[in-house]
């Protein structure tokens, strides 16, 4: 795992990209988060050995091992426990994914995720939705707020924490990090979509028209879907060819490819985006 690229996601995860945040986290960083990235740039070691414990390789995981990091040591909140399952006869009803308590000592639960959604203004409600079109916001949102952030208001819940709350004063919040890809349908949309922030969804038969704005891009792979990547040699040059070979792509995988665009045309140098190319059956 390439170390700089961890510590650009570390940062981006620090910084605040959210879907949705029923708490701000930003209050609560250290004031010297900043000088204790430095330093983990000097020597890194604590946080890849951290990533290393971690079972899984996948997006999710490798998301909630820097969340913890980034709360246990760039942060002025305290971790009483994390992944903790409430069970009843056996039975699992459901898993916390992080409690802490707050400065004043009020105790919060945590349910975090990582995600980036596309939007199908067709599909509304469930108009935005992920990559492989089984998961949606409305979906995830939902499942939280009526399950995961209801588990420790049942008795196995409450029971589950007595011994840091003998009161059973937890609030709980959602934190939904990632990234909104708004759709790519005509020129005009592509320009707007220029200056603002979002990302951009694009079927693989329009692909030629980025080519306008962007010289160069790169596959991006799991688990560095956030922040974006930080090795300039890593591009390919953005010609009628490479493109072929990316929509070439879907005639064995249909699986969206996440590319991340660079622009070092003169008007635009430095401009980098994040885009999901789609099939044109998607």
């Amino acid at each position: 795992m390439n170390v700089e690229q961890v510590l650009e996601d570390l940062e981006w995860l620090v910084t605040g990209h959210y879907i949705l945040a029923d708490f701000q986290l930003a209050s609560y960083w250290r004031t010297d988060w900043k000088e204790k990235l430095a330093l983990l740039k000097q020597n890194p070691t604590p946080l890849m050995a951290k990533l290393e414990q971690t079972k899984s390789h996948f997006l999710g995981s490798y998301f909630e091992t820097l969340f913890s990091f980034a709360v246990s040591e760039l942060s002025i909140l305290s971790i009483k426990r994390e992944h903790f399952q409430i069970t009843r006869q056996g039975q699992t009803l459901g898993e916390v994914d992080m409690l802490v308590a707050l400065p004043d000592g009020q105790l919060q639960q945590f349910e975090v995720a990582i995600k980036f959604y596309l939007h199908r203004a067709d599909l509304a409600p469930n108009d935005w939705i992920g990559p492989n079109k089984n998961d949606s916001l409305v979906k995830k949102v939902t499942r939280a707020r009526q399950h995961q952030l209801q588990i420790l208001k049942t008795k196995e819940g409450a029971d589950s924490v007595r011994d840091l709350s003998h009161d059973n004063d937890i609030a709980a919040s959602l934190l939904v990090f990632g990234r909104l890809y708004r759709a790519l349908r005509t020129a005009s949309d592509l320009h707007e979509w220029l200056s603002e922030e979002s990302g951009a969804w694009i079927r693989a038969g329009d692909i030629l028209w980025l080519r306008k704005y962007f010289s160069h891009f790169i596959i991006l792979e799991k688990p560095h879907w956030m922040a974006f990547p930080c090795f300039k040699e890593d591009f390919t040059f953005f010609s009628p060819e490479t493109a072929y070979n990316l929509v070439s792509n879907f005639l064995h995988d249909d699986r969206p490819l996440h590319l991340c665009l660079n622009s070092t045309l003169a008007e635009m140098e430095g401009v980098k985006k994040h885009v999901f190319v789609v099939p044109d059956t998607w």
